[in-house]
């Protein structure tokens, strides 16, 4: 029996071969391959490269809808007009108060003559008529209110009224003083005529007070004619 024994050298250990890289190349560049895509794999399932399942896509700042106003249309807003000042009130007349003797006894001069209103004597129903003025008790007249446009006028002398003769409303009816009743033919609308003038209207006639044919004589008579307004019917007190 031959002797097989081999010379190699002292320590040699003899056995299979250690396992290690495939010599061949392919080999080599297919577990390359392998290895990477395994790695790959790994990572996005950790999360590292893909992100995590729970994130939700980016949506666009153009496409997110703007949620309406809470109890409100979509409508624009009004604009509110400016407040408008009211205008002015367009300033009305005041009534005009009558011109009359009041808070005492006044005189009544005729405008054209500057004589007063007297009487021809201290007797009932003595008449009306011009006179000096003298500012004595029988050419001195209150007015006191009988309705809210008429008054009654009294001679401080002999505490009668100024009336139409007979009530009448006949032109050329006389004045005179009377026991006053405050009868229509008593009352008297003292109606501004001028600066500082009136003219004395009878109610029960609506004529005026005047002198007798416009005259500005003493001791002319006073009666009633239709209101013109002309001077010899104006009268000042004072």
């Amino acid at each position: 029996m031959s002797d097989d024994r081999r010379s190699d050298p002292a320590g040699t250990v003899y056995g299979s071969r250690r396992p290690g890289l495939p010599q061949d190349p392919l080999m080599r560049i297919a577990l390359g391959v392998a290895v990477v895509g395994v790695l790959l794999g790994l990572f996005f399932a950790a999360g590292v490269l893909g992100g995590s399942g729970d994130e939700r896509p980016v949506v666009p700042a153009a496409a997110v809808p703007t949620p309406a106003a809470s109890g409100s249309s979509a409508a624009a807003p009004t604009t509110q007009a400016a407040p408008t000042t009211p205008a002015a009130p367009s300033p009305t007349t005041a009534p005009t108060s009558p011109q009359a003797p009041a808070n005492g006894p006044k005189v009544l001069r005729s405008v054209p003559s500057g004589l007063c209103l007297g009487l021809e004597s201290d007797q009932q129903q003595a008449k009306a008529q011009l006179a000096p003025c003298t500012g004595g008790p029988e050419q001195q007249w209150t007015a006191g209110q009988l309705a809210p446009d008429a008054v009654a006028l009294t001679v401080i002398a002999y505490g009668q009224c100024l009336d139409v003769e007979g009530a009448s409303t006949d032109d050329g009816a006389k004045l005179q003083q009377y026991p006053c009743h405050g009868q229509g033919n008593q009352q008297w609308r003292l109606q501004p005529a001028g600066p500082g003038a009136v003219l004395l209207v009878a109610v029960h006639s609506g004529k005026c007070a005047q002198p007798e044919g416009a005259g500005t004589q003493p001791g002319t008579k006073l009666v009633q004619a239709p209101c013109t307004g002309a001077p010899e019917q104006q009268w000042s007190a004072g």
